[in-house]
Formats: structure tokens, sequence, C-alpha cells
């Protein structure tokens, strides 16, 4: 990872904190039921057992081969991992009604502007000359489009369940 990816990354994270705390000020109606909250739970209880499982892996690799394991830049391989743990809840979220609140429907703007944000990552992935940089910008990509996929599934899934339920 170079500096400037760095330095962009710590952006982002710090422009994400500000984003949810503004969230959480405002969208005190935005709450979840129990049901959900229980499945939080096991969603951060699978993002852990694959980082610890992740870890133990590469640990192993790294004991066997006698050297760190480094395919790519610095940074980046922690990169994938973090993104990799964060979408094993995301799914878990998704596909148990426990991502969006119960009182806050899904909002296809913000899904488009999510694709269009990975088609971006797509562009830089195909224009970027820096070869360590490709890597970490395509997982990213590739992080984005399938959580949005995964949401307009489960969007799909849930229309036809209530369509089933009102021709009942």
């Amino acid at each position: 990872m170079t500096l400037a990816m760095g330095i962009g990354l710590g952006c982002a994270l710090l422009v994400g904190l500000l984003i949810w705390i503004v969230a959480k000020v405002s969208n005190k109606d935005c709450k979840y039921d129990e049901r959900q909250i229980a499945a939080q739970g096991k969603a951060y209880k699978a993002g852990f057992c694959t980082f610890i499982a992740w870890e133990i892996v590469e640990f192993f690799i790294e004991l066997f081969t006698g050297e760190p394991l480094m395919p790519f830049s610095p940074g980046t391989l922690k990169v994938i991992e973090m993104l990799v743990c964060l979408l094993v809840y995301l799914e878990y979220s998704i596909f148990t009604d426990a991502y969006f609140p119960t009182g806050k429907p899904f909002k296809k703007s913000w899904c488009l502007i999510m694709l269009l944000l990975a088609a971006t990552y797509y562009l830089q992935f195909f224009t970027s000359k820096n070869k360590r940089e490709k890597i970490m910008i395509l997982a990213v990509g590739i992080f984005i489009t399938i959580a949005m996929a995964s949401i307009i599934i489960k969007q799909i899934i849930n229309n036809k369940a209530d369509t089933k339920e009102i021709e009942e």
C-alpha cells in the first residue's frame, strides 16, 4: 500500500465515522427489534470466526514457509482480510433481515450510488498502472458489488414473499 492509498483510506474511514455519527444522532426513530439485534450478534460472531480462521491459516502458512505472507504490497492482504470478514458479517445480516432497521426501507438511490462507486473502482482498476494498487482497488470494487448484489437479491426474495402472501 502506498502512502497516498493509506492517506486515502484514512480519510475514507474518517468520513465514514462522521457519517455514522451524524446518522446516529439524526435517526433516533430508527430502531432494530430484538430479533434483528440477536441476528446482528450472530453476524458479528460469524465475522469474528472468519477473522480467527483467516489469522490461523495465515499463521501456519508463515510458520511452514518461514517468511511473512506478503504476495502484494504491505497492508494489502490485511485490507482484503478486513473486507472478507466484513462481507461475512454483511451477508449474514442481509439474509437474516438484520441489516436495515424496521422503520427504514431499502433506498434504491443509495444502491445506485454504491453501484456507481463500484464501477468507479473497476474503472480505476483498469486504468491504474501500479500493479500493487490494482489488487486493493479490485478487492474493494468486488466487495461493494457483492454487497449490493446481495441486497438486491434479498429485496427480490422479500418482494416475491410479499406477493405470495398477498395472493393467499
